[in-house]
């Protein structure tokens, strides 16, 4: 399965307002910033160290397809990681060469970013690699070279970019499997019978998880989570679900064509804005070509600017 990855990219400055990508700070054009950002990994590798301690690499070793007609520039970045031992074997299963753990385990990871004109929103879209995620160390590698060009006052913000046609599609044709029912903070009753009094300033949640065999029916449940998910719902209001339930927050998951996905209805923030897109690619020799790779991430983000702007805000 091969999933791609998106997120919307905006910068903000000091005031707390988003800039038109083309020209932030009056004149320069974000595009070009980004492109020299790339040029910067190639020549420049960069070394961290992940939450567990581990040693990795960040960089850019591949051509840069930079298309300033197109507004779009595209790559496969360099991610490696140690602290695993690995061996290299041969259809015979005879051992090539044993990889330690001081070594690094390297990948390329696609991605493609495309900035509009006279647009507050950029979007960049990476191929999933398992314990190759980039987002984090890109987003704060980028930062760092803003401000090293002089911009202190602009923040790089990059969020779930979610492609509401394609999860549209999921929902509706795919399995709900479960629900849950969250609260932000124990019910009265439940504090009291657990501490003998109330803490108002508790941050326990108080979960009801509903699951759902294969062959359950349960269409209704899904009609009003799909029309929940695509309404606007302030993020202080109770949700009402099937006049039975009041709560903060539904999560509910929903399995189609071996993906699973975990839909929440006010806060999507937390979604994972993966998208699987192995039927869509030309496959050659076992890989995914180049010009189809493109192609894909192109068309994934018209279909986000296609839901049209003033809805993805009011919905996202």
């Amino acid at each position: 399965m091969i999933n791609y990855t998106i997120y919307r990219v905006t910068l903000i400055n000091k005031d707390n307002e988003d800039q038109v990508l083309n020209y932030f700070n009056g004149e320069k054009d974000f595009l070009e910033v980004c492109n020299q950002f790339y040029e910067s990994l190639r020549e420049n590798k960069v070394d961290y160290f992940d939450s567990k301690g581990n040693k990795r690499t960040f960089s850019i070793s591949s051509n840069i397809d930079y298309q300033i007609n197109e507004r779009l520039l595209i790559s496969h970045i360099d991610s490696g990681y140690t602290g695993e031992n690995l061996e290299i074997r041969s259809e015979q299963n005879k051992l090539n060469y044993p990889v330690n753990k001081t070594e690094f385990q390297s990948r390329k990871v696609f991605s493609l970013f495309y900035v509009p004109k006279n647009s507050k929103y950029g979007y960049v879209v990476y191929e999933n690699k398992p314990k190759h995620g980039v987002k984090v160390i890109f987003e704060r590698q980028l930062q760092k070279f803003l401000k090293e060009l002089g911009y202190q006052d602009y923040r790089v913000v990059m969020t779930p970019g979610l492609n509401f046609n394609y999860l549209s599609n999921m929902v509706e044709n795919g399995k709900l499997k479960k629900v849950r029912l969250i609260n932000y903070r124990l019910s009265s009753d439940i504090q009291l019978s657990l501490w003998k009094n109330v803490n108002l300033k508790s941050d326990d949640q108080d979960v009801r998880e509903i699951k759902f065999k294969s062959k359950t029916e349960n269409s209704l449940f899904k009609k009003e989570l799909y029309d929940l998910f695509f309404s606007k719902i302030n993020k202080s209001e109770k949700i009402r679900f099937m006049n039975q339930y009041e709560v903060d927050e539904i999560s509910f998951e929903v399995n189609h064509n071996g993906a699973s996905k975990t839909f929440y209805i006010k806060d999507k923030a937390c979604m994972r804005a993966n998208v699987d897109v192995s039927k869509r690619l030309d496959i050659i020799n076992g890989e995914a070509t180049y010009e189809s790779m493109k192609m894909i991430g192109v068309v994934l983000i018209k279909e986000i600017l296609d839901f049209g702007f003033s809805y993805y805000n009011e919905v996202a």
